[in-house]
């Protein structure tokens, strides 16, 4: 069976600085990198998910989102298996795009990016079974929530107190809490 962590971005990989479509406004998180490396020294396959609403809100493009996703993939060496991400934002807005403008079952917390990243690397052996969810917002773990998958929370982005609270809310538990994704790792990897 193989092992899959499945990351978020903003706030988990790179410093949370709001929408942003430029790839040379992503900064990674301290110690990323390594722990990135270790993860998947370790057998890991890494998949990053995240909810991308600016591209509804028309703050940036796909094609945007592309050039910010290949920056991130050279700076960790090439190491996620893939990328996946939900364009999708409920609310109608001033200029939001109509095409990107609906309910689905990719934005977070529904779990629509975990199923379809089963579904798209099946070939490659992911499977939620012995998963792991890493991410610093209540929406990340929730994806998980009532699936056979650890779920860690960090608190390297969002503020930890408050997606605590999102999270008993919805009584939805992580199995572990961190400072941020090295300590995940740490513990992971214990």
């Amino acid at each position: 069976m193989s092992k899959t962590v499945f990351l978020d971005r903003d706030g988990t990989l790179n410093r949370e600085i709001g929408f942003f479509g430029d790839p040379n406004r992503l900064e990674l998180l301290p110690g990323v990198r390594t722990a990135m490396h270790r993860l998947h020294d370790a057998g890991y396959r890494l998949i990053i998910t995240t909810n991308q609403s600016g591209i509804a809100r028309g703050l940036y493009s796909e094609r945007d989102l592309t050039a910010v996703h290949s920056r991130l993939h050279e700076l960790v060496d090439g190491l996620p298996l893939a990328y996946l991400h939900c364009p999708h934002h409920p609310e109608p807005g001033p200029g939001n795009d109509p095409g990107y403008h609906r309910d689905c079952n990719c934005r977070k917390p529904n779990p629509g990016l975990l199923h379809e990243a089963c579904t798209m690397l099946k070939d490659f052996g992911v499977t939620l079974d012995g998963a792991t969810v890493i991410g610093d917002s209540a929406r990340d773990l929730l994806m998980a929530n009532d699936l056979p998958i650890t779920k860690i929370l960090v608190a390297s982005g969002k503020p930890i107190e408050d997606q605590r609270c999102k999270l008993a809310d919805a009584g939805c538990a992580p199995d572990h809490e961190a400072a941020d994704l090295g300590a995940a790792v740490d513990w992971l990897l214990r």
